[in-house]
């Protein structure tokens, strides 16, 4: 197919953003003329000269979208708030997990040591820290439902992260006790998952700049 040339691919995609916020019909349209015109125009084989030539007479993607009714400027501007709104659902629940593994892990390494009540995590820790977490879960999950930039799948592995976060937690303490060593292990644990759901989020967040 013609959109396995890199610059055919690009303009599709650059195209496909000024849209975004087009009614559905227009957009539909629009992207399927211009896939009508580079499969005319491009072959599978066709050299960087072929390519330059579709995309001049095709025009570019701010004059494709301007001929469709959509403003490049507005749709520009929706673009970047839209990758906004996702870096900020993306650190709320990146806070939300990693709360949430900072009090399971502590929760685990004070296990060891009851006689000292300094180190003990109590109730209204955390009941303060299960509120905070939960606050910003729901912010992210409200952002993530609105923003159009993910898929369903990506929007559904955003939302269940927490949820996720807490039911790990919860397993990596249940073989915690008086066992320092056991408790440690635990914490590095938590740890590590914690971080690894902070990368992944942050992949998530940047799959909506493509």
């Amino acid at each position: 197919m013609t959109k396995t040339h890199a610059r055919v691919h690009s303009y599709l995609e650059e195209l496909n953003d000024l849209l975004r916020d087009a009614p559905a019909s227009v957009r539909r349209d629009v992207i399927a003329g211009v896939h009508e015109h580079f499969d005319a125009s491009v072959g599978p084989d066709a050299d960087a000269a072929t390519v330059d030539d579709a995309i001049e007479r095709m025009g570019t993607p701010e004059q494709v979208a301007a001929e469709a009714g959509v403003e490049p400027g507005r749709a520009q501007s929706a673009r970047q708030g839209s990758v906004l709104a996702a870096a900020l659902a993306c650190l709320a629940l990146a806070g939300a997990c990693s709360l949430t593994y900072l009090i399971g892990g502590l929760m685990a390494l004070s296990a060891g040591f009851d006689a000292d009540s300094d180190w003990e995590i109590n109730g209204p820790t955390m009941a303060a820290a299960f509120v905070l977490s939960f606050a910003a879960w729901l912010c992210g999950t409200v952002l993530v439902a609105v923003n159009r930039s993910w898929s369903r799948r990506q929007q559904a592995l955003l939302i269940a992260s927490w949820p996720a976060a807490l039911v790990l937690s919860e397993l990596c303490n249940l073989p915690t006790g008086p066992l320092f060593a056991v408790n440690v292990i635990s914490f590095v644990v938590q740890g590590v998952i914690g971080v690894l759901v902070v990368v992944a989020l942050a992949k998530l967040w940047f799959a909506t700049r493509r």
